[in-house]
C-alpha cells in the first residue's frame, strides 16, 4: 500500500473516532458557540489520494479536501467481527479400517442408521465413524485411498473407535475386507 494511501486511511480513522467520542466539534472552553457555527461545522482534512495515469501513477499529483458536515449525525457502523481467516487444514496420523452395514460389522441390532441418525445410504454411502470427542459429527474429512480424495463427513461412531481411529464405510463386506486396516494421515478440511 502507499503511504499516501496509509495517510488517508489513519485520517480517515482518526476522524471517525473523533465523530464516535463526540470530541470534534465540542468546545473545550465552555463558551457558546454562534449560530452559524452550530448550524454547520466543517471539518478538512487534507490527503493525498493518488490516481494512476497511464502505466506509472506520478508523485506530484495535487492533494485532495474531504470535507464532512458534523451538523449532521454520522451514521458509523463498527464490525467487532474480524473477518474470517482461513485455516490451514490440519493432518492427523489415523489408524483407518473400513466397516458395512451388516450384522458381522455393525452386530444384530443394525438397521443401517448411523448416531448421527442419517441413513447409510446418505452422500451415496461415503462417511465414516470416529471418536466424537476428537472429531465431532459433521467433521469433514480427506482420507487418501477412499471416495476418490473427497471430502467426507463424520456421520458414525462405534465403542471400539477412540482416539485416533477411523471406521471407513463401505457398502459390502467384500469392499470392506480389501480396505482392511491402516495408518495414514488423514486431513481435517473444515
Amino acid at each position: 500500500m502507499r503511504r499516501s494511501a496509509i495517510h488517508f486511511y489513519i485520517a480517515l480513522m482518526c476522524v471517525l473516532v473523533g465523530l464516535m467520542l463526540g470530541t470534534i466539534g465540542r468546545a473545550d472552553d465552555h463558551r457558546p458557540a454562534s449560530a452559524a457555527a452550530s448550524r454547520s461545522l466543517l471539518l478538512a482534512t487534507s490527503v493525498e489520494v493518488p490516481v494512476p495515469r497511464g502505466d506509472s501513477p506520478r508523485r506530484d499529483q495535487s492533494p485532495t479536501e474531504l470535507l464532512f458536515d458534523l451538523s449532521k449525525p454520522a451514521a458509523v457502523t463498527l464490525s467487532t467481527a474480524a473477518a474470517p481467516v482461513a485455516r490451514r487444514p490440519r493432518v492427523i496420523r489415523m489408524e483407518v479400517t473400513a466397516y458395512c452395514p451388516c450384522s458381522k460389522c455393525c452386530g444384530k441390532g443394525a438397521h443401517g442408521v448411523t448416531a448421527s441418525g442419517l441413513r447409510v445410504s446418505h452422500n451415496s454411502g461415503r462417511f465414516v465413524a470416529a471418536d466424537t470427542t476428537v472429531l465431532p459429527f459433521h467433521t469433514k474429512l480427506i482420507i487418501p485411498g477412499y471416495a476418490a480424495e473427497q471430502k467426507v463427513e463424520v456421520l458414525d461412531r462405534g465403542g471400539a473407535i477412540k482416539g485416533n481411529r477411523l471406521d471407513v464405510f463401505f457398502p459390502t463386506h467384500q469392499q470392506a475386507l480389501e480396505w482392511g486396516r491402516r495408518k495414514i494421515d488423514v486431513i481435517v478440511a473444515d
